[in-house]
């Protein structure tokens, strides 16, 4: 992952916990402090490290440590890194979510060898709609909860995870979160 991911993180611990806290958080990893130069390319298992630290620094799961930083992507890190781009991408959570794939594939110039998720949302007709995320990495379901509760927030939506169902797949990661957006 991208040093901006872990930046992020740091920017979390930092803010809403303290700085004592984060240089336990980053203590306990044992990544080396220079991990967050932003466009520079690090092993994923630097930022899984930093993520499973802070969460025991919190004394709280993985999981919902994954849920909050997502949380702070889009409030805070997309906001102050990437608001133009995003506000281009869409009005409201589900035209966001249709224009995520094209919002990477306009950075996707930026990050050498970079490889984003890709999200797609079928929309029901209940009301209801499908995210459906497919990615090269594992673990990080949590995260788009998060993301998608923090998109929530930026557009004065509020959004209820029905259910979330992980598929098989051979690598990776493939997950179904059906949603309701109010």
């Amino acid at each position: 992952m991208y040093g901006i991911i872990n930046k992020s993180l740091k920017e979390m611990m930092v803010e809403q916990f303290g700085e004592d806290r984060w240089r336990r958080a980053l203590e306990k990893s044992g990544v080396p402090a220079d991990s967050f130069l932003t466009m520079r390319s690090y092993d994923d298992a630097i930022t899984y490290q930093l993520a499973t630290s802070a969460a025991a620094e919190l004394g709280i799961d993985l999981s919902e440590a994954l849920k909050a930083f997502g949380v702070h992507w889009i409030e805070h890190t997309l906001k102050k890194q990437y608001n133009t781009l995003a506000s281009s991408a869409g009005d409201d959570l589900v035209s966001f979510l249709q224009n995520l794939n094209g919002l990477h594939d306009r950075i996707s110039s930026t990050f050498l060898d970079y490889q984003p998720p890709e999200f797609f949302i079928e929309s029901h007709d209940d009301g209801t709609s499908t995210v459906v995320y497919s990615s090269h990495r594992e673990g990080l379901t949590p995260f788009v909860e998060g993301l998608l509760h923090g998109l929530g927030s930026r557009f004065d939506q509020k959004v209820e995870i029905i259910s979330i169902e992980i598929v098989p797949t051979e690598s990776g990661e493939h997950s179904r979160i059906h949603i309701r957006v109010d």
